[in-house]
């Protein structure tokens, strides 16, 4: 846990979510770029999956940046703070690669990328919108809205996943105290963020899956990261023949593992009676008795067994998605 979020724990007692229905949550695995300069939306236009014409200080959308054969190099959360000034917010494990990557493009606008600092929090619960608009005296109300304040960001993920805060440095402990000292919300472990995010099959590409998969296999559709009629972008040609001629086989999925340990992002996935692994664990995240995964996995083996690291491995359940995993079938 960081620092700051150590402090924070140590005047505020860390409770099972099953003790408290709202709550607040630590975000550690994530960043913050700042990307502003009076051409920036048109730069992003140009190398992002999302339609940027759609981003406002009411509305964000998350969207990836992908290589030339259309495979992501980070995915992303990317909403506008002020104008002609934006903030990404991305795994932290992407944070220089998508920095080497897009400065090599940006060197022809004038637009300007760089880190910066937010303390990052989710909060989830039946009193979540009461404690924000007490606050920030607005709360977004629909999926992908937000509201800018001078105490930082508000957004509201879809299929009821939350809120996320991306809050001011110089204020947030204040902020965050604020929060806390509401009698109906309780401070969570610092890793259920990240399971919130698989239990509503909200994917993220990491160090691990780099350039692995094309947009549409971590279900970016379904969560409107992919504008389909915004133009050219960097990989748009491949995403939208993926798209249009329905060839994907390969899709999201969400398992449960038995698992007292921590499972490791990229573990193999095998079926029994093949050696070769089926599919890697793309997104995992530990429970209070248990570990859940994201996968991409061919549709074809979604009915049969499977396990973790060996055909003898701990066997994976199969859960449901707040989304259908394949939206349209069509014909072979």
């Amino acid at each position: 846990m960081s620092d700051f979020w150590a402090t924070i724990a140590s005047t505020h007692p860390v409770l099972p979510i099953s003790n408290s229905p709202t709550a607040l949550y630590p975000i550690l695995d994530q960043e913050v770029l700042l990307v502003s300069g009076p051409d920036s939306a048109k730069f992003m236009q140009g190398q992002f999956t999302c339609n940027i014409n759609e981003i406002s200080p009411e509305a964000f959308r998350p969207g990836a940046c992908c290589n030339p054969k259309g495979r992501m190099i980070s995915s992303f959360t990317l909403a506008q703070s002020a104008e002609n000034e934006y903030l990404l917010c991305l795994n932290k494990s992407l944070t220089q690669s998508t920095l080497s990557h897009l400065k090599k493009y940006m060197v022809f606008f004038k637009s300007t990328m760089i880190q910066q600092q937010r303390v990052l929090a989710g909060l989830k619960g039946p009193h979540a919108q009461a404690i924000i608009e007490a606050l920030f005296s607005l709360c977004p109300s629909d999926d992908f809205s937000q509201i800018s304040h001078e105490l930082g960001l508000v957004i509201k993920l879809p299929f009821d996943a939350g809120y996320e805060l991306w809050l001011a440095p110089d204020s947030a402990q204040a902020t965050i105290e604020n929060i806390l000292s509401e009698s109906e919300c309780a401070l969570a472990s610092n890793s259920l963020w990240a399971l919130n995010r698989i239990q509503h099959g909200l994917g993220q590409v990491t160090e691990h899956s780099i350039e692995k998969f094309i947009p549409q296999m971590l279900n970016l559709a379904q969560a409107s990261a992919i504008s389909f009629n915004k133009g050219c972008y960097t990989g748009q040609e491949i995403v939208a023949r993926m798209q249009y001629l329905g060839k994907l086989k390969r899709h999201l999925y969400r398992g449960k593992v038995e698992s007292l340990e921590p499972i490791a992002l990229a573990s193999a996935i095998y079926v029994q009676g093949q050696d070769a692994p089926v599919a890697e664990v793309v997104n995992a995240a530990h429970g209070e008795n248990h570990s859940e995964i994201l996968l991409v996995l061919d549709r074809k083996y979604s009915q049969m067994p499977l396990f973790l690291g060996q055909t003898n491995g701990l066997q994976i359940e199969l859960l449901s998605l707040p989304y259908e995993i394949v939206p349209e079938e069509k014909p072979e």
